[in-house]
């Protein structure tokens, strides 16, 4: 019995020894690669690679040792390890040596796509000492003021401009040419951050079109959203902008352009993910069900 509970203690000591390991070691033999190791411990090849930085891009030598990721210590560490500090409404994050934009999506509750979104200049690679962008900052009253005029109205919370107000838009010559110049466009591929032929995001098309009357808009479809003055959709206009929450949340994050209005259908111009810039209709289910507001971004209003 005394044997037998020994036995047990030493094997219990030796598997929580091997579990609070955060990685471990692995002999390559005869026709392995690092997608089959992956396969074989369940973890990303990315994973390894951070690991073993030298061996990406070379073959793999026989018997050579790899450090492969222990995903249940390090997900026990992960518990055990929960940050007491709120990091939901940290908005920039100076990159250290060693990080990746993995861990720092993890770290903050993101994506990668949303920090390479956000921050353009690191898709390639990351700089030390570098601030990201963790989250946007929604712009003040007193920025938007100071940086579009104190005709950029911004919406007070759940307002809608009442009916019996008038809208005031601005002369048809400069939307037409807003819609010409995003017309122009039709066809670019989808690119995150882009601003340019080379690709376009929802709000990168937006930024770029509204150039050609030197007016500067923000750039996010977010930012975009609290710039002007938010209009019920019966009272929609050419050139107006557009706004969809199509993240599964309430929160916008794409905008288009009013193009054209045939009694109660809406067409707008936009850059899709999928489609890159293309025209497409309130009506169709995936809009009507994601839409959220419309702003007349170029208009003023004032009692009748």
């Amino acid at each position: 019995m005394n044997t037998y509970k020994l036995f047990t203690f030493i094997f219990l000591l030796t598997a929580s020894f091997g579990f609070s390991q955060t990685s471990i070691e692995h002999k390559i033999t005869k026709g392995e690669s690092i997608y089959a190791i992956a396969k074989k411990y369940d973890v990303k090849e990315a994973a390894i690679y951070e690991l073993n930085p030298k061996v990406k891009g070379k073959l793999l030598k026989l018997n050579a040792i790899l450090m492969i990721p222990n995903n249940q210590a390090n997900a026990k560490q992960t518990a055990i390890n929960i940050p007491t500090e709120d990091l939901s409404k940290v908005q920039n994050h100076i990159i250290a040596s060693g990080e990746t934009l993995s861990k720092i999506s993890r770290k903050y509750g993101t994506t990668i796509k949303e920090l390479e979104r956000l921050n353009p200049a690191v898709v390639n690679k990351l700089t030390i000492g570098y601030s990201l962008i963790i989250r946007e900052v929604p712009p003040t009253i007193e920025a938007i003021t100071e940086e579009f005029g104190k005709d950029a109205i911004v919406e007070n919370k759940n307002a809608i401009v009442e009916k019996t107000e008038k809208i005031i838009t601005v002369e048809p010559s400069r939307i037409e040419l807003l819609i010409e110049t995003a017309s122009e466009k039709l066809g670019t591929l989808y690119r995150a951050g882009g601003t340019t032929l080379k690709g376009f995001d929802c709000s990168g098309l937006m930024f770029n079109t509204f150039k050609e009357i030197d007016f500067s808009l923000p750039r996010s479809s977010n930012q975009q959203s609290k710039i002007g003055t938010k209009i019920d959709r019966s009272q929609a206009q050419k050139g107006d902008l557009i706004f969809f929450a199509t993240n599964g949340s309430r929160s916008i994050n794409h905008v288009g352009m009013i193009t054209e209005i045939i009694g109660d259908e809406i067409k707008f111009i936009h850059s899709s993910t999928s489609l890159g810039v293309i025209v497409s209709s309130i009506k169709e289910a995936y809009y009507s069900k994601r839409f959220k507001q419309i702003n007349r971004v170029l208009g003023i209003k004032e009692k009748e």
